[in-house]
């Protein structure tokens, strides 16, 4: 890294502290460092997506699903204040932390841990491609919405209708954001022939 792009070792560190955090890297045993599988290609992106069609709105019938009031409350207020702040000046990371946030925390309440951890897995992978998206206000905007109608949803215990509003809502995403992602990869090899 710091051949490639010349940066000091200070910078090198930073962004493999990052990339560890995030869960794209991981230091080998010993010296040397090994990056971990990542959506590369707009189809693995595609599958990503509709792989969380299929368990997020499923982890929410789950027999042992349970609803838990306080992170509920937590979720409306995290995006309610998404809402209302300046979403265009507000670092990218941190709103896609937190639709990242209000995923793994409704699907933690299936008490099913294999769920869970398979979402943080597939969040991690997707992190990087996304991180290449352009903060679109409206879309933000539009997901907070969404967000806030599966959250009335289970607050007033409908958990079948906020299933199926999960699933209209991953499908959406996957419909906006899967031209993105090919726009991404051609960008990308556009720029590696260029190196």
């Amino acid at each position: 890294m710091r051949q490639r792009y010349g940066w000091t070792k200070a910078k090198a560190a930073d962004q493999l502290v990052r990339a560890v955090r995030e869960g794209w890297a991981e230091r080998k045993e010993g010296y040397g460092w090994r990056l971990l599988p990542v959506a590369k290609t707009p189809e693995a992106f595609d599958e990503i997506y509709r792989f969380r069609m299929a368990i997020e709105p499923t982890a929410m019938l789950e027999p042992s699903f349970q609803l838990d009031h306080k992170i509920l409350d937590e979720q409306r207020r995290i995006q309610e204040d998404m809402l209302n702040m300046d979403l265009s000046s507000t670092p990218g990371e941190a709103l896609l932390q937190n639709g990242a946030l209000f995923h793994e925390e409704l699907i933690k309440l299936s008490e099913n841990p294999f769920f869970h951890m398979a979402l943080q897995r597939v969040n991690r992978m997707r992190r990087l491609m996304e991180y290449r998206a352009e903060v679109n206000c409206e879309r933000l905007i539009e997901q907070c919405t969404e967000h806030l109608e599966i959250l009335s949803y289970l607050e007033s215990g409908n958990v079948a209708d906020a299933s199926y509003r999960m699933r209209q809502h991953l499908s959406g995403a996957l419909k906006r954001k899967s031209p993105l992602a090919r726009n991404w990869a051609y960008d990308k090899e556009r720029n590696d022939e260029h190196l």
